[in-house]
C-alpha cells in the first residue's frame, strides 16, 4: 500500500512552498489585472473565429461530460475530479451564454437553458463529487483504524501531509498500522477492505 509523506519531509515542504507561491502569486496578480480590465476593455467588440471559439468550447464540454459519465458508469474514483471539471465548464457556459446574449433576442433561450439545464446539472455534479469525496474519507478513516465519525471534507488535510493517514512500518517494510486498520475494517464487515487488501 502507498505510504504517505510526513509533513516535515523535505519533499513535502518543497511541494507546499511551490504550491503556495504559485497560488498566492496568481491571486496577487489577478486582483490588479481585473481592476485594469474593468476600466480598459470596451463594452462591445467585433471578433473573428467566433464559431471556432464556441464549437471548440462545446467539444471540450462534451469530452468532459463523456469522461464524467464513463467514470461514473465504471465506478472509478476519477469521477470526482471529472465531475468538478464538468460542473465548472457548465457554469462557465451558462455565464457566457447569458452575458454575451444580454442585448439580443436570444437572451431568453440562454436564461432558460441555464436555469433548466446547465446550472442544475452543475449543482448535481458538485454535490455528487463532494459526496463521493466524503465517502472516500470515511473509508480511509476506517481503514486506518480510527473510530468515531470521520472529519468533514473541509476539515481534512491534504493526503500528502495528513497526520491521521501516516503509517508506521516495521523492519521488513510491512504496513503495520495500515494492516491493522484493514483487519479491523474486515472484522466490521467492510467489503472494501478486502479489495484494498488484495491490491496491497
Amino acid at each position: 500500500m502507498a505510504i504517505t509523506i510526513p509533513p516535515n519531509h523535505p519533499r513535502a515542504k518543497a511541494m507546499r512552498r511551490m504550491l503556495l507561491t504559485v497560488v498566492t502569486g496568481s491571486l496577487v496578480f489577478l486582483i490588479p489585472w481585473i481592476a485594469y480590465l474593468s476600466v480598459s476593455l470596451p463594452s462591445s467588440r467585433e471578433v473573428d473565429q467566433w464559431d471556432i471559439a464556441w464549437v471548440g468550447f462545446d467539444f471540450v464540454l462534451v469530452g468532459a461530460i463523456g469522461m464524467t459519465a464513463w467514470s461514473a458508469w465504471r465506478r472509478r474514483q476519477i469521477f470526482i475530479p471529472w465531475a468538478m471539471i464538468t460542473g465548472t465548464l457548465l457554469v462557465c457556459d451558462a455565464w457566457f451564454d447569458i452575458v454575451l446574449d444580454w442585448n439580443t433576442s436570444d437572451l431568453w433561450f440562454a436564461v432558460l437553458s441555464a436555469v433548466v439545464g446547465e446550472l442544475p446539472l452543475a449543482a448535481l455534479l458538485f454535490f455528487a463529487a463532494r459526496r463521493m469525496l466524503q465517502l472516500t474519507i470515511d473509508r480511509a478513516w476506517a481503514l486506518t483504524g480510527h473510530t468515531g465519525p470521520a472529519p468533514r471534507v473541509s476539515q481534512v488535510e491534504l493526503m500528502v501531509t495528513a497526520a491521521w493517514l501516516q503509517r508506521d512500518h516495521d523492519s521488513d517494510g510491512s504496513d503495520v498500522q495500515g494492516r491493522a486498520g484493514i483487519d479491523a475494517a474486515r472484522r466490521a464487515g467492510n467489503g472494501v477492505a478486502q479489495r484494498v487488501d488484495a491490491e496491497a
